[in-house]
């Protein structure tokens, strides 16, 4: 039982590291296939500028990271993330900085407002984890033991 949660464990952590990589790299991913020129409205400023960038979007993939430690299991965990990054890059794609001098402010709001498709990926996703835990559970229970068997 020891190895299986030391196993699950390295797995999770392994789940951490790169929902923080995704979540790092993923404003500005998107808007590459969009050209140079969006790509520069993200990366031409200064370096506490990146750091800031940085510091507001990790409310969003540090609260899918806070959510992994709610599950069982790490299969399940992918809802939240398929949930919040789905909604992070739509809405960095789509954020056009030149359009308007207060555009730059919904780089603000924008992790604030991921958090509400990640609360719901995270209800989802735990409910499934519960529900595979109990249907494991419940296939153990009725497994026959191997010191159950009839000696001859």
């Amino acid at each position: 039982m020891l190895s299986i949660l030391i196993h699950h464990s390295k797995t999770v952590n392994a789940f951490r590291i790169i929902i923080a990589i995704t979540g790092i790299l993923l404003p500005y991913l998107v808007r590459l296939p969009r050209g140079g020129a969006w790509l520069a409205q993200y990366t031409e400023v200064s370096f506490g500028g990146l750091l800031f960038f940085s510091a507001l979007n990790a409310i969003a993939w540090g609260s899918i990271i806070l959510l992994s430690f709610i599950f069982r299991r790490p299969g399940p965990l992918l809802v939240p993330c398929v949930f919040g990054f789905s909604f992070l890059g739509w809405a960095h794609h789509t954020l056009d900085l030149s359009a308007d001098a207060q555009a730059a402010i919904a780089l603000l709001f924008i992790p604030i407002y991921a958090l509400l498709p990640i609360a719901i990926g995270g209800a989802v996703g735990v409910l499934m984890d519960r529900l595979l835990t109990r249907n494991d559970k419940k296939c153990q229970q009725s497994a026959p033991s191997s010191g159950d068997k009839p000696t001859n």
